[in-house]
């Protein structure tokens, strides 16, 4: 299908003047089963078919989508690019890029998700709050308990004889937990992702959910001070976040990176380590090649806590002269490719949460930061909300909840003293916890 249309936009091309051209098309077919009150509160069904494409004529570089694939609408996205290139600015970094060679070998399609039947989805959705429940006379309330699945496929076609294909499946799971004790309600989260459904645990997701519901009755607030911390690792895939646009090469080439020239410098605690990894089957972002195709690679950004450089698409590699990393990402069908992380991750180290929380001796585990996002994206500064458990005499105490937390980003990566065993995914970004010798908390 992808020749058909990359040769009719070829012609187009040609015929209206000529120009290098890139034609990407994603299929999709996404399932989501929802789960209330011990049944099915809502099924939803989509199959999309979309297409980009790109043109690069006399140094500048036209854009448009499409979602019908037929003859006409080729030909209208053709005419749309082209006015969009003549509108544009020139600028010699724009192009196509340079070949690669062949993309790495990787599994992302899991056969089995197409032999599930309909009616085990809803089932295992149902499941997750029946377990849930189940878990404990205080667990009252499941917000919401969700299995999710997307089958779908990707193939881009350029000007210059690029040829790339892939096929993937995901499925998620996650269930949204409310335990009660007399007037006080609390929540929690469970969740997990796998190529397939039969690849996930409904019994440790609701079991996962109802736990951190759980641990969270009783909480208290504690007292103002600077605390040792254990970041529990979702608390730290959050931090991580906020720092995924400071490894940008177009963030950096704009001045709005925390580590805009600062490449070869400690930037970290030498425990530290900070990558992109777009081979792990088990991130969600993972690709053996980006959205133009360029084979993908791992990349370690941080080693050992020095700056090792960013990322790059084509177009932001020849702008700061380092080349594309291998960066590109499809933000949605609307919109041009840009540069992005594939799966961002801190290398796990080899201690297990226990031993950090022994190593802390007395301090707070923190388990959620509330509005991390808040963070200035420049600075690093933030000033947030946070829930998490005391740590005493190197075991959890009692739960903490209502008060703030500040400080700077890279302090914190600066003050790890030790990393966890404990890494785990959180969509594309992934962590364990981390020791770090201080944090300001604000409570009573």
């Amino acid at each position: 299908m992808a020749d058909r249309h990359f040769d009719a936009v070829l012609r187009e091309v040609a015929r209206r003047g000529g120009g290098e051209a890139e034609l990407y098309i994603a299929r999709s077919r996404t399932r989501r089963y929802e789960a209330r009150e011990g049944r099915l509160d809502g099924i939803s069904f989509a199959d999309t078919l979309a297409l980009g494409l790109r043109v690069f004529r006399d140094g500048r570089m036209g854009f448009s989508y499409g979602f019908r694939g037929d003859d006409a609408d080729v030909a209208r996205m053709v005419e749309e690019t082209l006015f969009c290139a003549h509108a544009s600015d020139p600028d010699d970094a724009y192009g196509l890029p340079d070949s690669g060679g062949p993309p790495p070998s990787l599994s992302l399609f899991d056969p089995s998700c197409e032999s599930v039947p309909e009616e085990e989805k809803g089932a295992f959705a149902r499941s997750l709050e029946s377990l849930a429940l189940a878990r404990d006379p205080r667990m009252k309330r499941v917000r919401s308990a969700v299995a999710h699945e997307a089958v779908g496929s990707v193939e881009i076609r350029n000007s210059r004889g690029l040829l790339g294909e892939r096929r993937e499946s995901r499925c998620s799971a996650w269930v949204e937990t409310v335990a009660e004790d007399g007037a006080e309600g609390v929540t929690g989260y469970g969740f997990g992702f796998a190529r397939s459904l039969r690849g996930l645990d409904a019994a440790a997701i609701a079991t996962e959910g109802a736990e951190r519901a759980l641990r969270m009755l009783g909480a208290v607030r504690p007292a103002t001070g600077e605390y040792r911390a254990v970041l529990e690792n979702g608390a730290v895939a959050e931090l991580l976040e906020v720092l995924v646009p400071s490894f940008l090469a177009s963030q950096v080439a704009k001045g709005k990176s925390m580590f805009a020239g600062k490449v070869g410098e400690r930037v970290a605690a030498e425990c530290v380590t900070i990558g992109d990894d777009p081979l792990d089957p088990l991130g969600s972002g993972s690709e053996p090649f980006d959205g133009e195709g360029t084979p993908s690679v791992c990349r370690d950004l941080v080693a050992k806590g020095q700056l090792r450089g960013f990322l790059a698409d084509a177009f932001w590699g020849r702008k700061l002269g380092t080349g594309t990393t291998g960066a590109c990402r499809r933000p949605g069908p609307k919109q041009p490719p840009t540069v992005g992380a594939s799966n961002l991750r801190i290398a796990p180290g080899g201690h297990t949460l226990p031993d950090l929380c022994e190593a802390a001796g007395s301090g707070i585990l923190l388990t959620e930061f509330l509005g991390i996002h808040t963070a200035d994206p420049v600075s690093g500064d933030f000033s947030v909300g946070a829930s998490g458990i005391r740590i005493a005499g190197g075991r959890l105490a009692a739960p903490l909840h209502g008060f703030a937390v500040s400080g700077n980003v890279l302090g914190l990566l600066d003050a790890v003293e030790a990393v966890g065993s404990d890494f785990r995914w959180f969509g594309n970004v992934g962590a364990p916890s981390l020791l770090v010798r201080g944090i300001a908390v604000g409570g009573d």
